[in-house]
């Protein structure tokens, strides 16, 4: 019994030493932790997974923001880092892209009968917003009141910034909806990382589009939305003080407050859907925090693709990114369409 006793102890020490080594054993020094970084900075190495282009379905990318729970930028992730999942089920990661990529933006600029008191404040908002961008960046401007102006089409922002955006002449209306239209349309011509950020009070007057033909259009996109709302509502009176008849002037502010009641459901849907973030600037003086926090969030993207099930039925589909590391927040588009026009990488 005791020689039984003794060679057990003999086993169980052998095997404890054997566990505790591997236990004591230093890290992969290959494998370093997630950086942090503060808003503003968007330094880091570059570096993509071309695609496989032998893949028979359409290339789904979803560019995604990855922060912790204090809203810190986190800067290092690579591929095998990233999980994404197409209605629950996981999908192979075919592509990706790191932060340092640059991007184009399209900036869409509300300059309607509505804002005409807060002008000098949006042209100024407008070139802040031109100041913070990066040199290897590109540019599209354009504002809108009841028609699309183009102030530049795509650009470098070395180029823009040699002169400043200018402003025409305000007509009436308010062409959003046409507007919101127009990018992204303009934008699905445009390869690479996009985004679209929209300053305006959110009331339409006079689109062709619509607020429903809008949202379903986003769904076939790959390009970020981030929208500002600054509030117009305290100037209702002042201008509605300019229609004599009382009868036209309430028919008029009747609906103008049908368009400011579904003025922030319609930007945050935009911002939510495709991974944005929605911005409220009761005055125009928040605008440059906001701003601030866009380009400093485009600095720090990263773009995953994956080729979608071929011969899948037509209809929106349900898409969820994940990290393996707890405590960290993606924000990414959260579903794509499938339609004939499909956006490719």
């Amino acid at each position: 019994m005791n020689r039984r006793f003794l060679a057990s102890l003999f086993i169980a020490i052998i095997f404890g030493v054997g566990a505790s080594s591997t236990r004591g054993q230093a890290p992969d020094p290959s494998r370093r932790p997630p950086v942090l970084r503060s808003a503003g900075t968007a330094e880091g190495r570059a570096q993509s997974s071309a695609p496989r282009q032998t893949s028979p379905g359409a290339l789904i990318t979803v560019p995604a923001v990855v922060m912790d729970r204090n809203g810190r930028y986190v800067g290092n992730l690579r591929k095998e880092d990233f999980h994404i999942y197409e209605d629950g089920v996981e999908q192979n990661l075919a592509y990706f892209a790191s932060v340092e990529k640059p991007f184009t933006v399209a900036l869409m600029l509300d300059v309607s009968g509505s804002t005409k008191y807060q002008l000098d404040q949006i042209r100024e908002a407008a070139n802040t917003f031109v100041s913070r961008l990066r040199y290897n960046d590109r540019l599209l401007a354009l504002t809108f009141d009841g028609k699309i102006n183009l102030l530049t089409d795509v650009a470098d922002v070395r180029t823009i910034r040699q002169s400043k955006l200018h402003i025409p002449t305000i007509t009436d209306g308010t062409v959003l909806y046409d507007a919101v239209d127009f990018t992204l349309k303009r934008m699905t011509q445009i390869p690479g990382r996009k985004a679209i950020v929209l300053m305006t009070d959110g009331v339409d007057q006079s689109s062709a589009a619509t607020f429903q033909s809008t949202i379903a259009e986003i769904a076939e996109q790959d390009v970020l939305i981030y929208t500002v709302r600054y509030n117009t509502l305290p100037q209702l009176p002042q201008r509605l003080s300019f229609i004599k008849n009382e009868k036209a002037r309430r028919k008029v502010e009747q609906r103008l407050l049908k368009g400011y009641a579904v003025s922030e459901p319609y930007l945050k849907t935009l911002a939510e859907k495709t991974g944005g973030r929605f911005y409220k600037a009761d005055d125009l003086r928040d605008v440059g925090p906001a701003f601030e926090a866009i380009t400093a969030e485009l600095g720090v993207q990263y773009s995953l693709g994956y080729y979608a099930r071929e011969g899948s039925a037509n209809g929106e589909r349900a898409i969820k990114v994940r990290v393996r590391y707890p405590n960290l927040v993606v924000r990414a588009r959260d579903s794509y369409a499938t339609a004939p026009a499909i956006a490719r990488q």
